[in-house]
């Protein structure tokens, strides 16, 4: 037998997701003893209390399976957000349910549309799906060019993924040039808006995707509970979605695909919203600072909405191993001239500065 009979042969291109080093690797490398993951965009500080207390309460219970249509959770965010339940999508993860979108929308033949470099799982899911993956550079500014997006449509494009902010650039579009975009996508076409760093926000022309969204529009929108209520562990996003939709969508995902401890985690989430507050603050507060010192050290970068910057940097591999040899982890994109700066605490920012300064001695201009 041949193991290149039995596997698809067009999943051969395709590369596995590759995540950022672990803290124990750099650690063991470089001999540092506190070592900074900066890397993956998560939150520095863990669960919000009431989702602490909450999680160990189901823990005796985990002989049971989790409730297959996370009734409870699907029920609140419905609520939260003054939309019928049969609308709201609760996934293993935000990166599922954008799976599950291309595996019910996609065509072999069709086309995806989507900004690049923005998020790796795009791509991923189209070629999954036998579709043609169209990627459209970022303006100036590091942004997503939403003319250049619609002009990119084409009677065979069936789907198109809006990152706001976008990961890996932090930027964001506005509301002007969103609603240009909507009421000139066809019909035939359904927009799936990832806002993943959508609590993270603080400028003011930021187009909250859920007001465009109506139940008739081929509008998703998709976030998750992975950053600012520091869930990735979990694996537990939601999308906003057309309730055909949601329908197709139940047909193909697994049973039981979201853990009982994941649901009443983010269950509980949505009741601290002064945590929320309060850790968005934090994240202005330590990215102006950030900027300043970015300032200082000559590096540019990229306006970010996030808790993440995008840097420049002519030589991305050189000032990526040199930070590794500082005990900090960012995340490098091989020789693509920028590397992306997570945001941590306070004093997680000063490690940040302090190994990048070192860097820049050693280096001269980045």
């Amino acid at each position: 037998m041949s193991w290149d009979d039995l596997i698809r042969p067009d999943l051969e291109p395709l590369v596995p997701y590759a995540p950022g080093l672990r803290a124990s690797q750099v650690r063991e490398r470089s001999g540092k003893e506190i070592v900074l993951k900066l890397s993956s965009n998560e939150h520095p500080c863990g669960p919000v209390p009431i989702a602490m207390a909450a999680m160990r309460e189901v823990l005796p219970r985990l002989n049971r399976y989790p409730d297959g249509a996370c009734t409870a959770l699907r029920g609140k965010l419905a609520k939260r957000f003054g939309v019928p339940v049969e609308t709201v999508a609760v996934g293993n993860g935000s990166n599922e349910l954008l799976r599950l979108l291309a595996q019910v929308v996609l065509r072999p033949g069709d086309e995806v549309v989507f900004p690049w470099p923005s998020f790796i799982v795009y791509p991923m899911v189209t070629a999954v799906f036998g579709a043609k993956a169209v990627r459209v550079p970022l303006a100036e500014g590091d942004c997503v060019d939403l003319d250049a997006m619609l002009a990119a449509i084409t009677p065979q494009t069936r789907l198109v993924f809006l990152c706001n902010p976008n990961n890996p650039t932090g930027t964001i579009y506005g509301k002007e040039a969103f609603e240009r975009f909507l009421a000139a996508v066809p019909a035939h076409v359904l927009t799936v808006v990832d806002e993943a760093y959508f609590e993270f926000v603080t400028d003011e022309t930021y187009p909250d995707g859920l007001k465009y969204f109506d139940g008739e529009r081929p509008i998703v929108v998709a976030r998750t509970f992975s950053k600012i209520y520091s869930l990735a562990g979990l694996r537990v996003g939601y999308a906003i979605c057309p309730p055909q939709v949601i329908q197709a969508m139940d047909k193909v995902r697994e049973p039981f695909n979201v853990n009982s401890v994941a649901q009443i985690a983010a269950y509980y989430s949505l009741d601290d919203e002064a945590e929320v507050r309060r850790r968005r603050k934090e994240n202005q507060e330590q990215k102006t600072y950030l900027y300043s010192c970015f300032d200082r050290l000559g590096i540019t970068y990229a306006n970010s909405e996030t808790n993440f910057v995008y840097i420049h940097t002519s030589r991305p591999v050189e000032v990526f191993q040199a930070l590794l040899e500082e005990g900090v982890i960012v995340r490098d994109f091989g020789n693509a001239p920028a590397l992306r700066v997570g945001i941590g605490t306070p004093e997680d920012t000063q490690m940040t500065i302090a190994a990048l300064e070192v860097v820049v001695a050693r280096l001269g201009k980045i």
